[in-house]
């Protein structure tokens, strides 16, 4: 299996861990990140940030109206209650943009290094983390609701999660937090084997499930961090794990996709699909989705049977998105940056910019 790219990313990871403090100036390569409201699906893709519209697939607008190629966006955008979109970019500024224009409403600059993880959004805060080590809290007109933003040992690569009482994410430094979501100050911190790149996703009784790159789904207690449970995969986790509520879902660089027992009771399954897996998957109701750098999208059902494999121009590394009936997926590398498609795997429309 060929996961060039992937190597060469995973072995600049392995040294920014071992070099510490460097981690902050190690390079993410840019791709696509997606997410969509009722109407339109937004789209951080290279130098630009798109709304396209849900029912042809026709541009509505993009941002800034002239690229700047060496700021490219990577951080997939968030939607506020209030109609805002958020978005992250290499140029160490978050936006937030209109999402019937584009309009640009305010910028946050006091980051000091690129957007990777796409923010969190609650009733009323933004919790946003940046590479250069800082969980930052935001009100939705982009002013700091805490002070000072939380400092943690290195660089932070994916999205936080919170429960209401406590924010948490996970670094490059293999270490897991819980902060308070009112205050900002730590509630606990838990080590584990290995850097985490992606998201956690929150699980029932008081639990949280890491990927992470030593290969290994942990599952933590979100009360004090202690390690409750851990699952062996057969190599390195990029992106987050899902979960439906009776399996936890994740993926690995061989290709190999898991489905964990939440209670730890009941027969776990494993699949082998074609290509690395990268992206988180997507739960759309009783099918899980997923993406790979060989092109191939998989609709698979929670008992891990029917697999119907679907392929697209290009390699998959974003996370797939859901708008209504459709699933939507955004390429790298291939003939469009967008791609619709419905339950049964059709392409319903692809989006190509215009020039």
């Amino acid at each position: 299996m060929k996961i060039k790219f992937l190597v060469l990313v995973g072995l600049l990871l392995v040294l920014a861990v071992l070099l510490g403090g460097c981690a902050t100036g190690l390079s993410a390569s840019s791709w696509p990140g997606v997410t969509a409201d009722t109407n339109y699906a937004y789209i951080a893709g290279g130098p630009y940030v798109y709304a396209v519209n849900l029912q042809t697939g026709a541009e509505v607008w993009r941002f800034p109206a002239k690229a700047a190629t060496s700021t490219p966006y990577y951080a997939t955008p968030a939607l506020t209650p209030d109609g805002q979109l958020i978005v992250g970019s290499f140029d160490h500024k978050l936006y937030s943009l209109n999402t019937q224009s584009g309009a640009e409403n305010w910028v946050f600059d006091q980051a000091k290094d690129r957007w990777i993880g796409g923010v969190l959004v609650t009733s009323d805060t933004i919790y946003a983390a940046n590479a250069d080590y800082k969980l930052y809290a935001l009100s939705f007109t982009g002013t700091l609701k805490w002070v000072t933003p939380f400092q943690a040992d290195q660089a932070i690569w994916g999205s936080p999660v919170s429960d209401g009482t406590n924010v948490y994410f996970g670094t490059l430094g293999r270490h897991v937090y819980a902060v308070n979501a009112q205050t900002g100050r730590q509630t606990w911190v838990q080590t584990v084997d290995g850097a985490i790149l992606g998201s956690p996703v929150l699980g029932l009784d008081n639990t949280i499930y890491v990927g992470t790159y030593g290969g290994v789904l942990v599952s933590l207690n979100t009360g004090n961090g202690s390690i409750l449970r851990q699952e062996t995969a057969s190599s390195w986790i990029w992106h987050g794990p899902a979960q439906d509520g009776t399996n936890v879902y994740v993926g690995d660089a061989n290709g190999k996709f898991y489905a964990f027992p939440m209670t730890g009771t009941g027969q776990p399954w494993t699949q082998q699909l074609n290509g690395a897996i990268v992206g988180s998957p997507l739960v759309w109701d009783s099918t899980i989705i997923v993406g790979t750098e060989s092109g191939n999208v998989y609709f698979i059902d929670n008992t891990g049977q029917n697999v119907r494999p679907v392929t697209v121009p290009g390699k998959i590394y974003a996370t797939p998105a859901a708008a209504g009936t459709l699933v939507l997926i955004a390429p790298t590398s291939g003939t469009n940056l967008l791609v619709a498609l419905d339950q049964n795997g059709a392409v319903k429309w692809s989006f190509t910019p215009a020039k």
